[in-house]
């Protein structure tokens, strides 16, 4: 009885173990030529207020969007060309509604790392990188991550970042502190997918004196984003991903006086 009682308790802690997550590789791995195929909708409601007058502003946006990798150096970092297509793009305010379509619009070039964040979008350099989704214009398409590790994971475990990202030519910065989780694995047309969350903060101090622009001013405020990743550790890609920001907003622009801005705003890329 006593050696039935051992093995019930060997085979108990064995199985355990066995169902246990084991440590995957979540950081995304480009190849040149590769394409992606998503549908892409984003939303945003913001008020805008100067000189005590309030107006609302709602934004809605669908489309097509093509992610093609154009080419990956040393360090993993992928050369994206980003283009939306069949988009249709809708605005609200004062009380009108103006509606765009378009069966296409240009590319834009988006530099990305293997943990997700963004380098440069047209060449424009985004410092040390970004969590949050990359709107260049409308019609113009996203690239969303949650911040991933650069190191092997499990489900539970948790991974931080802060970094502090310039506005050139402005002088400040914008800080954003990031806290992720490899909350659990979910199935997705048929991929296992680990769903990773980014929550992150940021505070915005930027002034603008540059003699050659015509207006200079400050801006201050806070945000927040909250985007969830649906990743493919076996094929190393962005399966899906949802967002949503909330930001708060004061701008002052002599001798007009303070403008601040709040609302809120969601981004979904879903498998084509």
């Amino acid at each position: 009885m006593k050696r039935l009682a051992l093995a019930a308790i060997f085979i108990a802690s064995g199985c355990g173990s066995l169902g246990a997550s084991q440590p995957k590789n979540l950081s995304l791995a480009f190849k040149a030529g590769d394409a992606y195929m998503y549908t892409f909708h984003a939303t945003a409601k913001q008020t805008t207020t100067t000189a005590g007058r309030s107006m609302p502003i709602m934004v809605d946006e669908t489309g097509k969007e093509t992610v093609t990798v154009k080419s990956v150096d040393s360090a993993g970092v992928a050369d994206l060309a980003i283009k939306l297509g069949d988009f249709v793009f809708k605005r609200a305010a004062g009380g009108l509604t103006n509606t765009m379509n378009g069966s296409g619009a240009e590319t834009v070039d988006v530099q990305v790392r293997a943990d997700g964040t963004v380098v440069s979008v047209n060449g424009n350099t985004v410092t040390n990188g970004t969590p949050f989704a990359t709107l260049v214009s409308f019609g113009s398409g996203f690239f969303v991550a949650a911040l991933l590790p650069d190191h092997a994971a499990k489900v539970g475990d948790t991974w931080t970042k802060t970094n502090d990202q310039a506005y050139p030519p402005c002088d400040g910065a914008i800080r954003i502190v990031s806290w992720s989780k490899y909350v659990r694995d979910e199935s997705v047309n048929g991929v296992s997918a680990a769903v990773v969350e980014t929550a992150s903060t940021g505070s915005i101090a930027l002034s603008d004196s540059d003699p050659a622009y015509a207006m200079s001013g400050t801006a201050s405020g806070t945000f927040t984003t909250d985007v969830t990743s649906w990743i493919d550790p076996n094929g190393r890609r962005l399966v899906k991903s949802h967002s949503t920001t909330h930001d708060a907003l004061t701008i002052v622009l002599p001798p007009q006086g303070p403008a601040t801005e709040m609302g809120d705003s969601t981004t979904d890329l879903i498998p084509a």
